[in-house]
């Protein structure tokens, strides 16, 4: 998958199944708490506007997401203050490893043995990589978790 950030062109690999894994059991017990909380905020995003012609759905602007940034962004904030120094490192760095930018004609990874290749890339910009990779690589593992407690009971 190829985005840009900040006018600079990057590609993010998946990740190994090893390293999947890896992510996923540092995320998971943070992000597990909050499933019922994103299901009640999935449920208030905008919906696409209707054209006046009654042509395709029009995208929404930034302004239409608010509401829903609002409410989601504190939860995460939360989130990731909850994770260890050592847990954000595995989570980052891992997820950082897969990630390339387009130098020129050719593609630099992003973070190797432990270095940024490069210092352009802020905070901001690294996290939106990390969230890229996370989103790609985990995305559908993530969809799959369920949203409430499973019943035991075989009435049920």
């Amino acid at each position: 998958m190829e985005f840009e950030i900040n006018g600079i062109t990057y590609r993010i690999d998946k990740l190994s199944a090893f390293d999947q894994f890896k992510v996923s059991r540092k995320l998971l017990p943070v992000l597990s708490g909050m499933i019922s909380d994103f299901q009640a905020i999935r449920a208030s995003f905008p919906q696409r506007k209707e054209t006046a012609e009654g042509g395709e759905p029009t995208a929404n602007t930034l302004e239409d997401w608010i509401p829903v940034i609002e409410k989601i962004l504190p939860k995460i904030t939360d989130a990731l203050a909850a994770l260890s120094d050592e847990d954000a490192n595995a989570v980052i760095h891992t997820c950082l490893a897969v990630a390339k930018r387009k130098a020129g004609g050719s593609w630099i990874s992003v973070f190797s043995n432990g270095v940024m290749a490069s210092d352009e890339l802020d905070m901001l910009g690294m996290l939106q990589i990390v969230g890229r990779v996370v989103g790609d690589s985990l995305g559908n593992f993530f969809k799959g978790l369920p949203g409430k407690a499973i019943s035991t009971d075989p009435a049920a």
